[in-house]
């Protein structure tokens, strides 16, 4: 509901808006051009409106919108506290798994790749990790020709996708999920809980991660001679999952040939619904990550059948007068299980891990439901977002200098200045976009190939509408043109706005003229930064930032 402080009298707004003079339009505006050639000297109206934080909210946090994920705990005292747990089904890499015999899981390694400043080397460590002899038999006597060594190296870097406390460390927990996570068409939001089981394992971690490099060496010119045998693709966060080797050991391995190993359906459904992670801390830092490259791998030891030892000490039958052993007693093996967002194929039918963010909102000090404050508030991950309700009255006074000043509107936007008084030490975000609150719907604004230039002729490319912050100018231009000019020229209603933290998926830089599924298909879901915006009533300091929307027009001649 509008206030009573926006109750200006019409005939006042009317005489105000015609005394405006012309200005040099600060940006180049799409759709300048409809009033023709002296569009460059637009005339410049400034709206008030009522601001007013809202606080946190339930959003969908599944598998549509997580393109990427949020782990961790961040609280200080104005907005309080976000913490995000991150959960996924678990299947099988291969259904009807086979061990050899007496196999023993040794251990089970989660990897959580994560965002990394890969130029800034914190530190390496080094590690020989097997040693392989080439042997030659002459006359029953056994000599080593060769030996081939195998290094790990591990490159450590800072997270670069970390919010909050970077000096902080937190407990990683992975819990097992007791609960059926559904399907892949489920709609899960970010106050749905799940339930969890035993703990399969836990560690400290930081802001440091690695990358591991593995290569050979030959002996016969180890200084120079090296290939590399693998290498990982991103820096990675690992966890040891001990609780997770008993269960696969005795879920798995010794359940070989058991139907719920036979199709991935069975063994979601009866052997393990899925797996939760998260810290058990009160405040640390968020780290952001890709669930698509998450993996788990079990490695599994089982007697070696190439293995024989007649006289029974322990050394293979054709090494018995060896310096070095080949054949060992026991081979190993590893067994990938599916998480994150990767697609497995079964049997010709594709399934997609479930997966779903749940996120707690704690709010701090801020004030929800005020207007007419210095400062405003936005948080991703389903925290705080303005919404902005225009005054009827001016909203009125320009129609009627539309009908009887033959006024023709331009442009329509918000300049958002971040209030620096009030962030502290909050990164400055990269994205902010405006959506139709009051119907929960894409602005009019967005256009499309088929509707730009044609039914839709002010709509605006996606680029012009969901646009960075402008470091330089100090500001987020959010463009509401369209919007505005349906309520004024063709009597649409008038709509609350909200300013949400984030921008909006699946676009592209060749998609210029890219239409969102709906007003939510954003990555507010594991957005977690946190802005503080000049509002309505600002400090003597920010008076030139006021919150207004500022609307751009020319006179039509008769």
């Amino acid at each position: 509901m509008i206030k009573s402080n926006f109750g200006w009298a019409l005939l006042t707004i009317v005489v105000m808006l015609i005394g405006f003079v012309s200005c040099e339009q600060e940006d180049r505006f799409v759709g300048y051009n409809v009033v023709g050639s002296n569009a460059a000297h637009l005339n410049k109206f400034l709206m008030d409106v009522e601001a007013v934080t809202l606080g946190p909210d339930s959003i969908r946090a599944d598998r549509n919108l997580l393109q990427n994920a949020v782990i961790g705990v961040y609280d200080e005292p104005i907005l309080g506290k976000n913490k995000s747990y991150f959960y996924s089904q678990v299947r099988l890499g291969t259904t009807n798994p086979e061990f050899g015999e007496n196999a023993i899981v040794d251990s089970v390694v989660l990897s959580i790749p994560v965002f990394a400043n890969t130029n800034d080397t914190v530190a390496t460590a080094h590690r020989l990790v097997s040693t392989r002899y080439t042997l030659s038999n002459t006359d029953a006597e056994c000599t080593v020709t060769d030996t081939l060594k195998i290094f790990e190296t591990q490159h450590f870097f800072e997270m670069d996708s970390l919010y909050g406390n970077s000096n902080a460390s937190m407990n990683l927990q992975v819990h097992r999920v007791t609960e059926n996570l559904n399907s892949i068409d489920s709609m899960r939001f970010s106050n749905q809980n799940v339930q969890t089981g035993e703990l399969f394992g836990s560690k400290i971690i930081d802001k440091n991660v690695f990358k591991s490099l593995r290569y050979q060496f030959s002996s016969l010119d180890a200084d120079t001679d090296s290939t590399a045998v693998s290498a990982d693709t991103q820096p990675m966060l690992t966890i040891n999952l001990d609780g997770m080797k008993n269960f696969v050991q005795n879920e798995v391995v010794n359940a070989e040939g058991s139907t719920n190993l036979g199709d991935q359906i069975s063994f979601i459904n009866n052997v393990l619904q899925g797996i939760r992670i998260g810290v058990a801390d009160d405040n640390g830092f968020l780290f952001t990550f890709n669930p698509s490259a998450m993996s788990i791998v079990a490695y599994i030891s089982s007697d070696n059948a190439n293995f024989t030892d007649e006289n029974g000490n322990g050394v293979n039958d054709d090494e018995e007068d060896c310096p070095v052993q080949l054949v060992q007693p026991r081979t190993s093996q590893t067994m990938s299980f599916i998480t994150g967002s990767s697609l497995a194929s079964n049997s010709g039918a594709k399934y997609y891990n479930v997966v779903q963010s749940r996120i707690y909102n704690e709010p701090g000090s801020v004030l929800y439901n005020q207007s007419n404050l210095a400062t405003n508030y936005l948080e991703g991950m389903g925290g705080a977002k303005v919404k902005l309700s225009l005054d009827p009255v001016q909203v009125n006074a320009v129609k009627d200098s539309i009908r009887n000043n033959n006024w023709v509107i331009s442009e329509a936007h918000f300049k958002i200045y971040p209030d620096m008084s009030a962030q502290n030490d909050w990164t400055i975000p990269q994205y902010l976009y405006l959506y139709n609150h009051s119907q929960n719907a894409l602005l009019a604004d967005y256009g499309d190939a088929t509707t730009f230039g044609t039914s839709n002729p002010q709509a605006f490319p996606f680029l012009q509408i969901s646009t960075a912050y402008d470091s330089d100018k100090g500001y987020y231009l959010l463009r509401c043109t369209e919007y505005f000019k349906n309520i004024v020229e063709k009597n649409e209603s008038l709509d609350d706005l909200a300013i949400e933290m984030g921008n909006y998926l699946g676009f592209s830089s060749t998609d210029y003229f890219y239409t969102p599924r709906n007003a939510f298909f954003s990555n507010r879901a594991f957005n977690p930064y946190r802005l503080a915006i000049v509002g309505t009533h600002p400090s003597a300091a920010n008076q030139d930032k006021k919150l207004q929307l500022e609307i751009y027009y020319n006179k039509q001649s008769n």
